[in-house]
């Protein structure tokens, strides 16, 4: 059995810090005559479930249509939940307590809980969201040379208060490396870890990293 573990987009969908959102302009119209219809759509390359690829935050680093699907399949995915309220960080202390887990994993999932604002409290969710300190993303990249991605159930890995080390992070993660960093993933539906992750970017040519479709074996 496979669940979705990405959100639907829509003209609602919040923005990391309040940015900008999806737009829907009608090309054509059934209503007014036309003989279909279809619609352009604008939005940014990191809104709702998306994959960040190792080009958005190193300049020398592959594009996500650089990649097969092949990369990004997980076999070995491991779900934690490390709860965290508004603005907190992940910490390496934190994830020391699963050393031996995570060890083992190609894919990390960590829920935040934080995810439950989504729809209830959207300025909350992208003003305030928790995120990853850079000492966590060091203890990753040094502890564990198998892990090829992280997700997260928070709209960004940076968390909206703490930008600086947030960007810290992601340049610890992604740069001189095939890393894939997940966000604003929906892991509501997950109580243990999945059997497989498969994530499914849109393969845009000329951007660095994608929104995704991103499905679990349970």
């Amino acid at each position: 059995m496979f669940v979705l573990l990405s959100h639907k987009l829509s003209t609602m969908t919040p923005a990391y810090a309040g940015g900008p959102s999806l737009a829907l302009r009608p090309l054509k119209q059934i209503a007014k005559g036309d003989s279909s219809n279809s619609y352009i759509i604008e939005m940014p390359n990191h809104l709702g479930t998306h994959v960040d690829a190792p080009r958005h935050f190193d300049p020398s680093g592959r594009s996500i249509s650089d990649y097969g699907i092949e990369s990004l399949t997980f076999k070995r995915p491991l779900l934690l939940s490390i709860q965290k309220n508004d603005s907190e960080l992940i910490t390496a202390e934190e994830l020391k307590a699963y050393e031996d887990k995570i060890s083992g994993a190609d894919m990390l999932l960590i829920k935040t809980g934080f995810q439950r604002f989504r729809s209830s409290d959207p300025e909350r969710y992208s003003l305030h969201n928790p995120g990853l300190s850079s000492d966590a993303a060091k203890f990753l990249v040094k502890t564990f040379p198998k892990l090829r991605a992280l997700g997260l159930d928070t709209i960004s890995l940076s968390s909206a208060d703490h930008r600086e080390d947030g960007r810290v992070s992601h340049r610890i993660l992604l740069s001189g490396r095939d890393f894939f960093i997940v966000e604003d993933m929906d892991l509501s539906m997950l109580t243990d870890s999945p059997k497989l992750v498969i994530v499914v970017p849109l393969f845009i040519e000329g951007v660095d990293s994608a929104p995704c479709t991103v499905l679990a074996e349970v």
